[in-house]
């Protein structure tokens, strides 16, 4: 009968481990879809007027977001969010605007302002 209840109790341990790591995955993959377009980005217009743009500060950030998100600091990446907007609206590091408008957009639209409680930004354009 011990053996039994042992067996069970790993068996539930397994899944909350499981569980939990599927969570905080789920709740980071949004910065991974965020990071591969700040590279896509970055390859596609490495230069504006062909001055080198400096596109390491946008993923240095999302890096620092998706730590503090795994540790539950929702705060971290509330107020990091809304540096990284006002990155992309002033073009920060001389990125292309084409590039900052559609980053931008696309930021709209995979974060999830709800879960972190992050405001929702003006149009890149307009500051």
């Amino acid at each position: 009968m011990k053996t039994v209840f042992m067996t069970i109790v790993a068996v539930f341990c397994a899944l909350v481990l499981f569980a939990g790591g599927v969570a905080v995955a789920q709740s980071t993959n949004w910065m991974d879809e965020l990071s591969g377009s700040v590279n896509f980005y970055k390859n596609k217009y490495p230069t504006t007027n062909n001055v080198p743009a400096n596109w390491d500060p946008y993923l240095s950030e999302l890096n620092l977001m998706k730590k503090a998100s795994i540790r539950g600091d929702l705060e971290t990446v509330r107020s990091k969010m809304g540096m990284w907007f006002k990155m992309l609206q002033n073009r920060d590091g001389g990125i292309n605007p084409k590039a900052a408008d559609e980053l931008f957009r696309i930021a709209v639209l995979t974060t999830p302002f709800d879960e972190y409680k992050i405001s929702v930004p003006s149009e890149a354009g307009s500051k």
